[in-house]
């Protein structure tokens, strides 16, 4: 990546050498000359010079360095896998390449030979290092051996699986049937299990029913591709104190890539609604990630595509809008935070893949990060990392505010001390607080209004000005329009409000019950029930009424990746069902964030431009509008621990130039040089630049103007342009103007 950021829009030098490339120009030393491929993948790792270490040899054609691996403990190799039957041209010269030791490919397919096949069945080869000659078929076969162990067999085993697998469901019955009836005389006679508060788990939008029947893509391997052009002006929106955390994480990244070493980082971006966070989030991770994937650790072996800043939150709604995954689905958190903490087992080699190459974590909407998630979170990365550094010794940037959501079922936010609960908040993080309002700039009043409210105190009054602005937005129950957003305070409350305006919008009310199953006592098999059961506050409705045509809202997360998350809206536009009973098997949605899927969710739909799901929820909601100030206030648990929080001073990181405290003093002459490449490509960054139109003067050189005439969009607020054109300069050595 690094080497086609160095190369222009048009160029067509894009190629790289592969392992192949470097193979066939690996040294001419004994041990390296009788090497096939696989040998060479698996005991030996490419170096970026000859100081790596011991026994470093130099690749023929300066093609790098190489370095046999330690105590010959061999990597894993992967290669591509296709048919004998199929294609055994492809078969064969798969087996050629990987087992045969060559340096180029005529070598894989000598004169007199039409065919791989041919070749690998009667062809001889004499090795470098021996006196006399071998048939190809067993030098591949030794080779193989070393990587292929009863390759056949399990391919042959899992051709039969495939073959059979419908056939084999109830074999069990078949094997061992008087035990089959015991087992179900057994769970005949257990008594009814119910539920207890102290096993009550924490309520994770991530699991659920419906989430466990269709399994997540995971976000984490495919960062969203951002135009150039549309990152630039993102920069370019920033404030000062957004730009004063960008210019510090980047400075962090920097020295990081540099080998200087720095400490991670704890910031907490604080700042109400409209003050930029997400903006901020979104400048972060395009510059660290871009800065970071020049790492020079495990340069020639890491994966490019694996993150080197993840971006996450709690829910799967604020995930999707910064593009990046939940926290459960990252790190693979169970439902249940309740100590002893549990590792991840077999799928911590897994995880350390992924997330190889992360430096830093960001975790948007923190306040409804409970702390024995966020213990959850550090214990996972330490053991991810394999350190015990406070978060596995990355960085971590939390971003939210504490006046809005609270932790799910959890007493105190994070942010305030609990001396019963993991605190690791006081002690490592430290704040930066964003003030101006980015979101609602054609409506600054009311904006400032409702920031004022965010930390007003339960003893503060509201002021007329404030009072008189809110009151505007009072609108009596009987005159709110049907057909938008509502709001209540509790779902009994939705749900009777959801069933009047389905009746009175719509006429063709299907009502669809949950697909219940129990166990019928004369067959021993599951059938579905006439009456659902009684669902629990966290299990899915037992009866949905939906119409097509109606608003529906999604409860649960589906595909945070795609954006069908808790809270999506969409149309219900069609219902599906099954040909044989016409149960209602589907529903097709027609979501309000139309965006191209990334992978097909049924076979339904690749048809039309349908998602199709197996639950909906109509979305109207009211709220009860009333003033009543006594319940306007902010917890003061917040207030109390925000004010006693350590600040972050990144001012001094922001300016590049060092001017800010010397541009405002009258005996001070603040003049700045800069090499502009180009003024009319950077006329908008340099405007933009919190920092550069402090200066008295301003000296852009390399401007590229041409002509008398200097366009008015060239010109700076406050200061008075005089030019000199290049070949003005250069009078006598026309050749360099």
């Amino acid at each position: 990546m690094s080497y086609l950021e160095t190369t222009t829009h048009d160029s067509c030098n894009i190629w790289m050498t592969s392992l192949s490339d470097k193979y066939k120009c690996r040294p001419e030393t004994p041990e390296y000359e009788e090497m096939s491929l696989a040998d060479f993948a698996a005991l030996c790792r490419l170096v970026s010079g000859p100081n790596e270490g011991k026994d470093v040899l130099p690749l023929l054609n300066q093609l790098g360095f190489v370095q046999r691996r330690k105590n010959d403990k061999p990597a894993i190799i992967r290669y591509y896998h296709c048919s004998q039957e199929k294609d055994p041209e492809q078969y064969y010269g798969r087996l050629l390449r990987l087992y045969l030791p060559h340096r180029s490919e005529q070598e894989l397919k000598p004169q007199g030979f039409q065919t791989y096949q041919s070749f690998y069945n009667s062809g001889f080869v004499q090795l470098p290092c021996s006196d006399h000659s071998e048939s190809v078929k067993r030098v591949v076969k030794r080779n193989k051996d070393k990587y292929e162990k009863n390759s056949e067999d399990i391919e042959s085993a899992l051709e039969e699986f495939e073959q059979n697998r419908d056939v084999v469901i109830d074999e069990w019955c078949n094997l061992a049937p008087e035990s089959e009836v015991v087992r179900m005389q057994c769970d005949e006679n257990l008594p009814e299990r119910h539920s207890d508060d102290e096993n009550e788990q924490e309520n994770v939008p991530d699991y659920s029913r419906q989430s466990d029947a269709v399994t997540e893509i995971r976000a984490v391997r495919e960062q969203p591709a951002v135009d150039p052009a549309v990152v630039r002006v993102m920069y370019q929106n920033l404030n000062q104190k957004q730009a004063c955390v960008f210019y510090a994480i980047r400075d962090w990244c920097i020295q990081r890539v540099c080998g200087l070493n720095p400490d991670p980082f704890f910031f907490y971006i604080n700042g109400g609604a409209g003050t930029g966070k997400s903006h901020l989030i979104k400048c972060i991770h395009s510059e660290a990630s871009k800065i970071l994937s020049r790492l020079p650790a495990n340069a020639e072996e890491a994966d490019i595509s694996n993150p080197t800043v993840l971006l996450t939150s709690f829910t799967g709604t604020a995930a999707f809008s910064i593009s990046g995954s939940t926290l459960h689905s990252l790190l693979k958190l169970p439902r249940s935070l309740k100590p002893p903490i549990q590792g991840l087992g077999n799928q911590l080699d897994e995880v350390r893949s992924e997330l190889i190459n992360a430096e830093i974590i960001v975790i948007d909407e923190i306040s409804m990060v409970s702390k024995p998630l966020f213990a959850y979170v550090d214990a996972r990365l330490k053991q991810i990392k394999g350190t015990q550094r406070p978060f596995g010794g990355m960085s971590v940037l939390a971003v939210g505010d504490f006046y809005q959501l609270p932790p799910v079922r959890q007493s105190k936010p994070l942010c305030v001390y609990d001396p019963e609960q993991i605190d690791l908040w006081q002690e490592h993080f430290q704040m930066i607080t964003l003030t101006e309002i980015m979101r609602q700039k054609d409506d600054v009043a009311f904006a400032e209004m409702l920031n004022r409210i965010r930390i007003k105190e339960k003893t503060d009054e509201l002021s007329q000005c404030d009072r008189d602005l809110l009151s505007q937005a009072v609108t009596a129950p009987e005159e709110c329009p049907t057909e938008v957003l509502h709001i209540y305070a509790t779902n009994k409350n939705v749900e009777s409000h959801n069933t009047d305006t389905l009746k009175k919008l719509h006429s063709n009310i299907i009502i669809i019950n949950a697909d219940d199953f129990q166990k019928d006592k004369c067959t021993g098999r599951m059938a579905r029930r006439d009456k659902p059961f009684t669902g629990g506050r966290n299990d899915l409705p037992d009866t949905l009424n939906v119409a097509e045509g109606a608003r529906v809202m999604l409860t649960r997360n589906l595909d945070t990746l795609n954006g069908l998350v808790n809270g999506a809206f969409g149309i219900l536009v069609k219902v599906v069902r099954s040909e044989n009973d016409g149960h209602i098997i589907k529903l097709g949605l027609r979501m309000d964030n139309r965006q191209p899927m990334r992978h097909n969710r049924s076979a339904n739909a690749a048809s039309d431009d349908l998602v199709y799901i197996e639950r909906a929820e109509e979305s109207l909601k009211f709220k009860g509008a009333d003033l009543d100030e006594k319940k306007i206030y902010a917890n003061p648990e917040v207030t109390a621990a925000l004010q006693t929080m350590r600040q972050a001073s990144v001012e001094e990181t922001m300016p590049l130039l060092q001017v800010r405290e010397t541009a405002s003093r009258p005996d001070t002459l603040t003049l700045i040089h800069h090499n502009t490449e180009g003024l009319p490509s950077h006329i908008s960054d340099i405007k933009s630049h919190h920092e550069m139109c402090l200066a008295d003067v301003l000296c852009l050189t390399e401007s590229h103007l041409q002509g008398s005439f200097v366009a008015d969009s060239l010109h700076l607020d406050g200061y008075t342009m005089f030019k000199r054109n290049r070949h003005v300069s250069y009078t006598n050595f026309p050749h360099m103007a």
